[in-house]
């Protein structure tokens, strides 16, 4: 790898960790270019607040399916931040559990999609149970800055966001199983991108922390049978930034 590459997480929840101070050092010590997802507007207005961007640290504006109570509130607050974000997520449709209904989940995150892509906005999506739903509203409003989080839907579903022009972030709990190993393999590999998801993955049985970054692309990388797993996901990022 070359020593002008560093290591990209797509999807990280900083605000999920209680020594966020220290990782958000940490990041930007070690040259790690993060999105930092957020769950609410509210969580992505405190974020903003705490810590300022950087070249390596940067924060998405998200309103996460599960986290909807009033849709018309999560709309509201959502477009009032809308012109302090330049990243969208997580954001996206889930459908198990006790989750909002169908319809709430749809009408906000209908709204979002109309807006990202109206602004040509990067975006971390979120979906469960639901592709079928947000493959419709995708192609609602096309877009090639769309990155589909920890999927685990079909392969049809996969080729569908694939033609709409969707790239697919993987983390090491995806690669460190058999049907994960699986699924991964089909991604194309001008289409992938590494995500930690942390708090919510694990590296080798531990939950991952930014410490583990080059453990998650050594992970993934055997998963994949690549060596070169830094040098494509750079060039794949540079890709999605540019579209």
């Amino acid at each position: 790898m070359s020593d002008k590459i560093s290591l990209i997480d797509t999807h990280f929840h900083l605000d999920k960790y209680q020594n966020h101070s220290s990782l958000y050092e940490l990041m930007n010590i070690n040259h790690q270019y993060t999105l930092c997802v957020t769950c609410s507007p509210g969580v992505f207005l405190s974020c903003k607040k705490l810590y300022p961007e950087t070249k390596y640290v940067k924060f998405a504006l998200g309103v996460h399916p599960k986290e909807i109570t009033d849709p018309e509130k999560s709309i509201h607050e959502f477009n009032i931040c809308l012109h302090q974000a330049k990243y969208i997520g997580e954001i996206g449709l889930d459908y198990s559990g006790a989750s909002p209904s169908r319809d709430i989940q749809l009408n906000v995150f209908r709204h979002i999609i109309k807006q990202q892509a109206e602004r040509n906005m990067l975006a971390t999506i979120h979906v469960k149970k639901a592709e079928e739903d947000l493959i419709t509203v995708l192609g609602e409003y096309p877009s090639s800055k769309r990155i589909i989080h920890w999927f685990s839907g079909s392969s049809i579903q996969m080729s569908t966001l694939l033609s709409q022009g969707c790239y697919f972030s993987i983390n090491a709990s995806m690669a460190q199983s058999e049907s994960g190993k699986k699924r991964i393999a089909m991604i194309p590999k001008d289409r992938i991108l590494i995500e930690s998801d942390g708090p919510y993955s694990k590296v080798d049985g531990k939950r991952y922390t930014p410490e583990k970054l080059t453990d998650l692309y050594r992970t993934v990388g055997c998963a994949l049978q690549v060596n070169n797993l830094e040098e494509i996901v750079y060039r794949n990022f540079l890709n999605i930034l540019s579209q």
